[in-house]
């Protein structure tokens, strides 16, 4: 009777443990994926209020403090600058930051034409083909703007697409490139504030 008894104990006290161990595991799941979305929500928040309020904007490439406008061609590029006013006086940039290395991850960065400060908005993007260019100018149908002239039009779209990963379980690193889960981000915002 007794050893049935401290067999059952065992035996319970076992399951309550893996099942312990496996909640445990489970919240680190959730807690890296509300990371990431609460991560991707201030960026989008950020950058679609300064988007909607934009009186100006370009689509382009940046370089420290050299923005580059497109000038000719397709509306597609890894930089966006807007400003608030139409004297073209202050400008918001948000761009991708080439430069950085770091096991191949870049940053969607944020920065100002009175302060030249560079901030992180969102880390570990992933570069690819289609991803190192992020900013593209689409009129109301989707179609890709091809003229500068015409993107910058407040009845035209400024399609962002943001790729990233994460670790899938953060304080675990499985081989050499650990567990990732890949996101995506893809909106679409227009300015509001026509001139």
């Amino acid at each position: 009777m007794m050893f049935s008894v401290v067999t059952m104990l065992i035996v319970i006290l076992g399951g309550f443990l893996s099942a312990h161990i496996l909640g445990l595991k489970q919240a680190q799941l959730v807690e890296s994926k509300a990371g990431a979305s609460d991560t991707s929500r201030r960026a989008i928040s950020q950058m679609t209020r300064d988007i909607r309020s934009a009186k100006m904007w370009f689509i382009g490439s940046i370089s420290g403090t050299n923005f580059v406008s497109i000038t000719n061609g397709l509306q597609r590029g890894t930089a966006l600058a807007l400003c608030q006013t139409t004297n073209g006086s202050q400008f918001v940039f948000y761009y991708y930051d080439l430069t950085y290395t770091n096991n191949s991850n870049g940053r969607l960065m944020t920065t100002s034409t009175t302060n030249w400060t560079p901030v992180v908005l969102a880390s570990n993007l992933i570069y690819g083909v289609t991803n190192s260019l992020c900013f593209t100018a689409e009129n109301y149908n989707g179609v890709s703007q091809s003229s500068a002239w015409n993107s910058k039009s407040y009845k035209n779209v400024i399609h962002t697409t943001l790729q990233f990963q994460q670790f899938q379980y953060p304080t675990t690193t499985v081989g050499s490139n650990c567990l990732y889960d890949y996101y995506q981000l893809d909106y679409k915002s227009t300015p509001h504030l026509p001139e």
